[in-house]
């Protein structure tokens, strides 16, 4: 009778080739970790910058309201 060992042999990797794909799985892992964190890191850049840019905005439009305000006093005292 022929075995399944026979037809289908398993092979067992060595303790060296073992160690090697760790290696290089933890060097992806780490690769893919860090191009994630470069992401977010953009992502964060960006937002700040918009939040910036709508803080500029907001002031500069209460700026506006505030002197519109304050011309719409003068021209009730003169009349």
């Amino acid at each position: 009778m022929i075995t399944l060992r026979k037809w289908y042999p398993f092979v067992h990797p060595s303790p060296q080739d073992i160690r090697e794909l760790a290696s290089e799985k933890r060097a992806e892992r780490l690769q893919f970790e860090y191009d994630q964190m470069v992401k977010a890191n953009k992502m964060r850049v960006a937002v700040a910058e918009l939040e910036i840019e709508l803080y500029n905005k907001r002031a500069r439009q209460h700026t506006i309201e505030l002197e519109m305000f304050s011309n719409r006093k003068r021209v009730d005292v003169f009349v």
